[in-house]
């Protein structure tokens, strides 16, 4: 057998490594690491005390009114709508306002959360102790405020493409009233469901479950109310 009948293999071309189209555009990459920026921050602790026989300790946000949780919720939306390809390049002006709207709700919390935690720093005083604000929270804040800035920035480029008509059809009541009722089910379902789960749990635990369930379902339920009453109308139409 001739050896020049032999055929080798071709070595399979090189695949090269592509970008998510999440990540080629400057603006967007920018709200991306804000909002990462945000996230990783509610997950730390936000202050540090210390107390006569106890020490140093640390608090984390979820603890008390449990703002770390509803930031770290926003924020996970806000990811999710601006990673998304569709959201991102849609000509409905909730999906591209999200970001900027979640943004400027997260900044407001954190104001809240920063009074809340000024009081409570300055009542450890009287009983010796003292505390400070961690560096985790103040990147929170930082990060909340790129994501809101970018945001703010892709709705103003958008605006040519973005349809703010809000004319008041029949599947647009029917979805706006669905969308409210499915949030209000889902919050009440959210909350039921934390208290079981959390039941003995100390008060910063069941306060965390509690605003993750309550804001999850409560998406979930606005989702699949407006989608829902939306649909049933346009069917009745027909």
């Amino acid at each position: 057998m001739d050896l020049r009948d032999w055929r080798f293999p071709e070595p399979a071309p090189r695949r090269r490594f592509s970008r998510p189209n999440a990540l080629r555009d400057p603006l967007r990459t920018a709200l991306l690491g804000g909002l990462l920026v945000m996230v990783v921050g509610a997950l730390l602790p936000w202050m540090q005390a210390w107390l006569p026989y106890q020490g140093f300790f640390e608090i984390s946000g979820f603890e008390g009114a449990g703002d770390a949780g509803l930031v770290l919720e926003l924020g996970l939306i806000a990811t999710a709508l601006t990673w998304s390809d569709r959201a991102w390049n849609s000509r409905l002006a909730i999906l591209v306002a999200g970001p900027v709207i979640l943004g400027v709700i997260c900044l407001l919390v954190l104001r809240i959360a920063y009074t809340d935690a000024t009081i409570y720093l300055r009542s450890l005083e009287k009983y010796g102790g003292y505390g400070s604000l961690q560096p985790a929270f103040v990147a929170t804040i930082v990060g909340a405020a790129i994501a809101s800035v970018a945001g703010a920035v892709q709705l103003r480029r958008a605006r040519r493409r973005v349809s703010f008509n809000l004319g008041l059809t029949g599947p647009t009541v029917a979805g706006t009233i669905g969308g409210v009722a499915g949030a209000i089910g889902g919050f009440i379902a959210g909350v039921r469901i934390a208290e079981l789960i959390t039941a003995g749990d100390i008060a910063g635990v069941s306060t965390s479950v509690l605003v993750i369930m309550a804001f999850s379902l409560a998406f979930v339920g606005a989702w699949v109310g407006a989608v829902g009453a939306s649909s049933l109308a346009r069917g009745a139409r027909r």
